[in-house]
């Protein structure tokens, strides 16, 4: 069966064996079973090998599927008005606790996606979608605001060409992708900081042309129509602080004056990509329950990639060890590395229970230390090098609670609100 690829991966539909049964305390008619790095609380039948597929929180599953399943809350919305489920309207996968116990997924067995008309025996452990023979299964739960959905926004011009200020790739949820990793790779963990991210580059852009220029232009006469400056961007957003209608989240734009900081500090032709944490200039946090300790209305700014693009458009990334090296060269601090060795020292479970939940600064010096509010560090990423390094990301499951109550709440997400 051809999949198409979903648009995140990180909240797609993903096909899964159930390998362990836990005992809950307490419970008689369900069990915990751990998939991807989650736990899903399931019935007390379940028994391994059984396949099914897994939705992470914070999926929003389709309104077909939630309906067809029986999965609502209010029963009007299901196809048996007799049977009540538990998703609320939005059907929205929530990080919850249920008698105690943490239920951070939802498992389903493969005849929940009976009703697409989809040979399901063509589906393999591993398999991810979002869509599946032309039925929308889920998608990532957005907050709408102000009557639409985030991002949507349009597409502001920009003297900036894309391919030489590319947006950071994707990461990936380590536990979905460990069987595309050898084991005996050479890999870094890095305190994974939860803020917002900046893009910073010195690079050619578009240079305003005088009507002397313009005209000789028109002559043959040879003009350079570019100039290096240094530009600054969100995670999906150009920011041109010439440009009153550019896109922030607060009243005052954290990126470009984040950025601002760094002039004159870049070489040529290179490109950070660096994650800022604490508050914003305004006073406000820039992600609500994780400061870091910082004194009110300051930020700090963590470096997590460096690239080289040349006038092409070909990017070439640095090591870890290069990067960590540029930034003690040109003044900039870096994510504090946690480990780094061979990743067959740990499996995966070991993973999850010595770096999940965990507050990195009381074991580890070189961590970022929390502030008395957050509960654990968000997690961990997990570089693997190449041209373009492979870098995933291991999230704590009391991070995905914090992250639940914060929807649960309304409160807006920088990242998710950077259009």
């Amino acid at each position: 069966m051809k999949l198409a690829v979903p648009r995140n991966a990180n909240y797609a539909a993903t096909v899964v064996e159930v390998k362990t049964i836990v005992p809950l305390a307490g419970c008689d008619n369900i069990v915990g079973t751990p998939l991807l790095g989650y736990q899903a609380i399931v019935s007390n039948n379940t028994a391994p090998g059984e396949l099914g597929v897994v939705f992470t929180a914070e999926t929003q599953l389709s309104g077909e599927f939630s309906h067809v399943n029986n999965l609502y809350r209010h029963t009007e919305l299901n196809s048996d008005k007799t049977a009540t489920g538990y998703l609320e309207d939005n059907g929205r996968v929530k990080a919850v606790k249920l008698r105690g116990h943490r239920s951070d997924a939802l498992f389903m067995y493969l005849d929940s996606l009976a009703y697409t008309g989809a040979d399901l025996s063509q589906l393999q452990p591993g398999d991810t979608f979002d869509y599946l023979n032309g039925h929308e299964v889920c998608r990532k739960y957005e907050v709408k605001v102000k009557g639409h959905a985030i991002g949507n926004a349009p597409k502001l011009t920009s003297r900036v060409d894309d391919k030489m200020f590319p947006k950071h790739f994707d990461t990936d949820n380590f536990f979905k992708n460990i069987e595309s990793v050898h084991p005996f790779t050479r890999a870094s963990f890095t305190q994974k900081l939860h803020g917002t991210s900046l893009r910073l580059g010195y690079i050619p852009v578009a240079r305003k042309l005088s009507w002397l220029e313009r005209l000789a232009q028109r002559f043959g006469v040879r003009v350079d129509a570019t100039e290096y400056a240094m530009v600054y961007g969100s995670r999906n957003q150009v920011k041109d602080a010439n440009d009153p209608s550019q896109n922030h989240f607060y009243d005052s734009d954290l990126w470009t004056m984040t950025g601002k900081k760094f002039d004159g500090a870049l070489p040529k032709d290179y490109l950070v990509f660096a994650e800022i944490i604490g508050w914003t200039p305004d006073g406000a946090p820039i992600q609500k329950g994780f400061t870091y300790g910082l004194p009110h209305g300051t930020s700090d700014v963590y470096v997590y990639r460096v690239a080289h693009i040349n006038p092409s458009g070909y990017v070439v990334d640095l090591s870890w060890t290069q990067l960590k090296e540029f930034c003690q060269l040109y003044g900039f601090k870096h994510v504090p590395e946690l480990w780094s060795g061979c990743l067959a020292q740990f499996t995966p479970e070991e993973i999850a229970e010595y770096f999940l939940d965990k507050k990195f600064h009381l074991k580890y010096p070189q961590a970022v230390p929390l502030a008395g509010e957050s509960p654990c560090d968000e997690g961990i990423c997990i570089r693997i090098e190449g041209l373009t390094p492979k870098v995933l990301k291991a999230k704590s499951p009391k991070f995905l609670q914090h992250e639940t109550k914060m929807l649960d709440k309304e409160v807006l997400d920088i990242e998710a609100n950077d259009a």
